[in-house]
């Protein structure tokens, strides 16, 4: 008898909660994060793609405004890059175009494009040189955890948090790097 009560009561707590949508985290190491980001990779993009981002129209405005630290401007958002406190590249990424950036050098000449593939996670970013050559692959596995590999594979970053982690998941003892803000 209370064999049957435990099931029926079970039953009913089942039934109960059923409404509510199951949530599963997918959990990534370096093996399956490389399966999943290549996925469908595309190699190469067309030229006729990025050609009218080839040169930065707004260079000479993008810099003024990123030394006054000013990274939001009427269509666009800028990200610097620095090296020893002096700008060496910025990424321009335009409000009608969300899932590209395009990075230039100081003197507003395309260095690299970034496809992102979608908002949700597992997000994919793709890296282009400025030939239209893939030479990066990210799998954003969550809000605090990307993977990122070369055009052949190889990981080159685990980024878990600000913290830059080797393929067995160690600070590496040399080298501390934390992610800019």
């Amino acid at each position: 008898m209370r064999k049957i009560i435990a099931i029926l009561f079970l039953m009913f707590f089942i039934n109960a909660n059923a409404q509510e949508p199951i949530q599963i985290g997918i959990t990534y190491n370096e093996a399956t994060a490389r399966i999943e980001a290549f996925k469908n990779v595309q190699k190469k993009i067309e030229k006729d793609f990025y050609s009218k981002y080839k040169k930065d129209p707004n260079r000479i405005e993008n810099i003024e405004l990123i030394k006054k630290n000013y990274f939001i401007a009427q269509n666009r958002t800028l990200c610097p890059f620095y090296i020893k406190n002096t700008l060496a590249s910025y990424a321009v990424m335009y409000n009608n175009e969300p899932n590209y950036a395009f990075y230039y050098n100081i003197l507003g000449n395309l260095i690299k494009i970034d496809i992102t593939s979608n908002e949700n996670y597992p997000k994919k970013t793709y890296g282009y040189s400025r030939f239209g050559n893939l030479i990066s692959v990210a799998l954003e596995a969550s809000e605090i955890e990307q993977f990122v590999y070369d055009e052949n594979g190889k990981l080159i970053a685990h980024w878990l948090g600000d913290e830059l982690l080797n393929k067995n998941n160690k600070t590496p003892k040399m080298l501390k790097l934390k992610r800019g803000k």
